[in-house]
């Protein structure tokens, strides 16, 4: 065969065909065809998406029948093994026929060489985990392999997700191919495999088949135990240890299977997740139980339970204390010192009763021990601690002073094509709109400047990247593989532009709609569902279209600061050089800039002459820019899919009313611009970032990323701490539901949030109350959390705040005559005895009385009487 044989069989586009004939292909042949085939796949991919996806299932087969190993590695990873592609009568790619995979296996298969475990090996060193693998690639590595499995990170990290699909198990599929029994302690080695054993495609689901194996002996039952122990030592979410506990659970190990690790089950207990620490706890306590846990060990496992804020792991480690010294065990009263520092007063009072329990048993050295840490306690336990042994004098602890962090310095310009270039390849893998910013003020300039060394500098980006190839702007040929508008798109365009053809001069005019190929069906796509379109999105396409038709030297809108904030100075001198050398701005450029200025912005009659795009500026300031819309808390239907499908859910958002008659500039930050509320494409458009001087309309429109937990949340509430404006109920509500963040790295980010927004725009804590009693009532929010990250609040120095907070949860919390408190309401009243210490309020709280006149003795009822008491000697 030939190369022009084998190119017709490739361009035909028919597998079954190809591989037919490729299997008369000897030795001779292959060593001929392999320089032209690499040469025609070099070439296919530098051409457009389509060419490369047409082709790319051809070439893996005809590479699998012709190249040697050294290439073939690299060649498979990037040629598809899936299903072939070719356009419909509308250019858009579907696929046809069987999978490529089945092909190449039976050409390797064919060709007969020994290499086959070798290439197996390659091509799984070429995986990489947590990054996409095609089945067909994992499956052409498991059928190649030989007599033993690879065991690359990329290999067992696609292994869970690859195998017991089909309706078989995956006892049954590793019985079949006993190959992976040899893998198994891999599954606790490789980073990201334990959170991926949750969630399987198999019926039997990973711990059951492991725990299954191991009962019958296939798979040695300490060799998962210490390699989950192992692994749940590491740390992680919720997520990276659900499946390891289930296995543990399932395994059942027995006391001479814990004896040896008790110290591995200690070493649980300090600081990883909740569910991990329970697990340790439990088998320790049972080992303890049994008398077969070390006395240090005991004691290492309650100084560190101590400062642990789960509740519920701290009560039953004071029980199993109590049960240690009833069974001789006095030592252990010593650790109980550690719980009197703990931030709930439930657990301090336990350690308190149990101390007073055994007070008997108290050596000195134990009774001066405990005496020294009773200081921590509050005013009415050390009372009572006072009774059994002496207290020292507690020393007031130093009050932390607040202070704003200051906002981050704006980077300088880039100056450098190479800077450029190595800032554009950066942003695909850490996009932040500081970055990008600087990426397209930089290149509007240099596409103006010199358009030739632009296009050298990204000519290697650009031949790896289809997608960046140089080009007029066209979205007729785009659509079909981008599908509709986004960001990314967007931004891609511009560099193809910038490095494309420019058919334009300085002052020529953004063309029309109809003088510009595709760009009637964009307008249609990017103006559904909302009257303007998103303003960053409209933005970035006006910047490929100018860069192609109508170049200008720099930008309008590029910030002057982090915020995104543009100085009216800065501004104003950029408005007099564009009047200077002739040109208009760019209209979407203008309006961006517009937005970025500050409320207080004084440059209207500088402008106002200056062509225009000046006397626009003008009427903006003029016209107060963005206005006062009305920004309120609100129930609305928001969308929701389960396996229901879509469907409308009450939830509380806020939301954003313009009036009537104002202009599509303004209504496109209307919640109810559509009829309904909506959230998606205004919360693109009201990003902090595009509108730094609107900090409370940006937070209204953010309230959904806020929702549901505020899990990841810390950096957009960095920036909208960091822009500017007034605090509503957009920006009391982020508070509200960042306040119950799940995550604590999420907590944490909004107590520095409250100490800046405190210290630097005077945040009332009042406005953030109100909006967290709505979002309890209607359990959206956990009490819960709320009191934790309060509490850590009041100890970095905002006690102030604080008890606002408090008295009005409280207020709005309490629960009428004859109905249940709420779960955390009692916490919520020990947080405030303890801030009434530090704050002394010269005002009650209402209801409180009451609360504390009611009968019984629940923990609510003695702390409402606790509040009470301190509420009325303050």
């Amino acid at each position: 065969m030939n190369w022009d044989d084998l190119k017709e069989l490739i361009e035909q586009g028919d597998l079954d065909v190809l591989a037919a004939a490729l299997g008369e292909i000897g030795p001779a042949d292959s060593r001929a065809l392999t320089k032209p085939l690499t040469d025609f796949e070099r070439s296919v991919r530098r051409a457009d998406f389509y060419t490369t996806q047409q082709y790319s299932p051809m070439l893996a087969v005809a590479g699998a029948a012709v190249l040697p190993m050294s290439t073939l590695a690299p060649w498979l990873s990037r040629n598809s093994l899936d299903r072939p592609l070719r356009p419909d009568d509308r250019r858009v790619l579907r696929p046809y026929g069987a999978p490529a995979f089945e092909h190449v296996l039976a050409v390797l298969r064919r060709r007969d060489v020994p290499w086959l475990p070798r290439l197996a090996e390659k091509l799984a060193q070429r995986l990489r985990p947590r990054g996409r693998t095609s089945n067909h690639e994992w499956q052409l590595i498991t059928a190649i392999a030989g007599d033993a499995l690879p065991d690359s990170d990329g290999y067992v990290y696609h292994w869970p997700e690859m195998i017991g699909r089909d309706d078989t198990t995956i006892v049954g599929e590793i019985r079949g191919d006993r190959r992976f029994l040899a893998l198994i302690p891999r599954l606790f080695e490789v980073d990201g495999v334990a959170r991926r054993l949750a969630d399987s495609w198999a019926q039997d689901g990973w711990p059951s088949a492991l725990a299954e194996l191991a009962a019958a002996g296939e798979v040695d039952r300490l060799v998962l135990l210490d390699g989950l122990l192992a692994r749940l030592q590491r740390g992680g979410k919720q997520m990276d240890v659900v499946a390891l506990i289930d296995l543990h659970d399932k395994l059942c190990p027995n006391l001479d299977e814990l004896a040896p690790r008790g110290g591995d089950y200690a070493a649980l207990v300090p600081d990883s997740h909740s569910t991990v620490a329970g697990m340790a706890q439990r088998e320790l306590q049972r080992l303890d139980e049994a008398n077969r846990l070390a006395a240090d060990v005991l004691l290492d496992v309650s100084r560190a339970m101590f400062f642990r804020p789960e509740k519920k792991l701290v009560r039953a480690q004071i029980s199993w204390l109590d049960k240690a010294i009833r069974r001789g065990r006095a030592g252990s009263l010593a650790v109980l010192g550690g719980a009197f520092g703990h931030e709930s007063v439930d657990v301090q009072e336990r350690a308190l009763k149990l101390v007073l329990k055994h007070a008997g048993k108290l050596d000195a050295n134990v009774r001066d021990e405990l005496a020294e840490a009773a200081v921590a306690l509050p005013q009415d336990l050390r009372a009572r601690a006072a009774d059994v042994f002496a207290m020292p004098e507690a020393e007031p602890e130093p009050v932390p002073v607040p202070a704003a962090a200051p906002r981050p310095e704006m980077p300088p310009p880039i100056a450098s094509l190479d800077e450029l270039v190595t800032a554009f390849a950066e942003q695909a893998h850490r996009a932040g709109p500081l970055l990008r910013e600087r990426i397209l003020a930089a290149m509007v300039e240099f596409a103006f400047t010199d358009r030739e060394a632009l296009r050298r500098a990204f000519a290697p980006l650009q031949e790896q990247s289809p997608w960046y190839t140089p080009g007029l702007p066209d979205w007729s040929e785009q659509r079909n593989w981008i599908g509709s508008p986004s960001e990314a798109g967007e931004f891609s365009a511009v560099l193809r532009a910038a490095t494309g053809e420019c058919r334009g001069e300085v002052t020529s005019p953004i063309p029309r709609i109809d003088e510009i190929p595709g760009e009637a069906d964009w307008e249609e796509l990017a103006t559904r569902g909302v009257e303007y379109g998103t303003v960053r999105m409209r933005r970035l396409h006006e910047i490929g279209i100018g860069l192609a038709y109508a170049p200008r030297p720099f930008l309008m809108s590029t910030p002057t600061g982090t915020s995104g904030i543009i100085a009216p100075e800065a501004l104003a001198e950029r408005l007099e050089r564009a009047a200077a050398q002739g040109f208009e701005p760019w209209q979407h450029d203008l309006v961006v800039a517009m937005l970025r200025l500050p409320r207080d912005a004084a440059i209207a009659d500088r402008v106002r002459g200056l062509g225009e795009a000046g006397a626009q500026v003008a009427r903006w300031i003029d016209d107060g820019g963005l206005g006062r819309p009305e920004i309120r808390r609100a129930v609305v239907p928001v969308k929701k899919y389960d396996w229901r499908g879509m469907h409308l859910e009450d939830h509380t958002r806020v939301t954003v009313t313009f009036p009537d008659t104002a202009d599509p500039v303004r209504k496109s930050f209307d919640s109810t611009a559509t009829g309904r509320y909506s959230a998606t494409l205004r919360e693109q458009n009201a990003a902090p970032d595009l509108m730094p001087a609107y900090r409370d309309l940006c937070a209204a429109h953010r309230v959904e990323a806020f929702a549901d937990g505020a899990r990841g949340s810390a950096t957009m509430l960095g920036r909208l701490v960091d822009a500017y404006g007034p605090i509503g109920d957009g920006m009391n509500t982020v508070l509200a539901f960042a306040l119950g963040a799940r995550e604590s790295a999420d907590r944490a980010s909004v107590v520095d949030a409250l100490i800046t927004l405190t210290a630097r725009d005077g945040l009332r804590g009042t406005g953030v109350a109100h909006a967290v009693v709505e979002l309890v009532l209607r359990d959206e929010v956990v009490l819960g959390r709320v009191v934790q990250t309060v509490r850590d609040a009041a100890r970095a120095g905002l006690a102030e705040l604080a008890w606002e907070v408090v008295a009005v949860l409280v207020e709005g919390l309490l629960p009428a005559e004859g109905e249940r408190p709420r779960t955390a309401l009692a916490d919520l009243l020990a947080l405030g005895v303890e801030l009434v210490d530090q704050v002394r309020p010269a005002e009650p709280v209402p209801g409180v009385a009451a609360a504390a006149a009611r009968g019984g003795s629940s923990r609510f009822v003695k702390e409402a009487r606790r509040l009470h008491q301190a509420l009325t000697t303050a």
